[in-house]
């Protein structure tokens, strides 16, 4: 049975022999009747505290759990990022890979080209050098026959030699051409 401060305000004694001062009981239940509501004051005050703390810790726990479930997503979020960073990284290596590659693979079909331009010019050089000292040593020997004739015969040769000289100029130009 509960009591509370109006049921001990209320309650009443029989009167008996010997029985207790009425106005020591009546000043004592009237000092327990406002303890008594003092307590449940005090306990009312407290059953409400209790209520509004345990909506903070629903709200601390809400919020805990949206913590919780962000961190979980920036995780989640951060360990993509870091994926997408080194898929992207390893594209980008692939690609400067295959392009530099390229750029070797061209490099050396340059070399390959230039040393073969190089391989025929010298060989473009050694033809003429040689057509030159073929040309130089006829002419040497014209020469070295010319002092033996006379000089009815060297006006003979000049017009020879001229027409050769227009030939050998022709194919001197020719060369050069080339």
């Amino acid at each position: 049975m509960k009591i509370t401060p109006l049921d001990i305000r209320k309650q009443e004694f029989r009167n008996s022999f010997k029985g207790y001062d009425k106005n020591e009981v009546d000043i004592f239940l009237e000092m327990a009747a406002k303890e008594m509501e003092n307590i449940v004051r005090e306990n009312k005050r407290m059953e409400e505290q209790l209520r509004e703390l345990d909506l903070k810790i629903e709200d601390y726990k809400r919020m805990e759990k949206t913590l919780q479930d962000t961190l979980t997503s920036a995780q989640k979020t951060t360990e993509e990022i870091r994926r997408n960073a080194r898929k992207e990284a390893d594209m980008i290596v692939e690609k400067a890979k295959i392009q530099a590659t390229e750029i070797v693979d061209n490099a050396a079909t340059k070399v390959r080209s230039l040393r073969n331009q190089i391989i025929a010019l010298k060989n473009q050089r050694d033809g003429f050098i040689s057509q030159l000292k073929g040309f130089l040593s006829s002419q040497l020997k014209m020469l070295e026959e010319m002092k033996d004739i006379d000089i009815y015969e060297v006006r003979k040769e000049e017009l020879t030699v001229s027409e050769e000289t227009k030939e050998t100029k022709k194919k001197v130009r020719e060369l050069f051409k080339k």
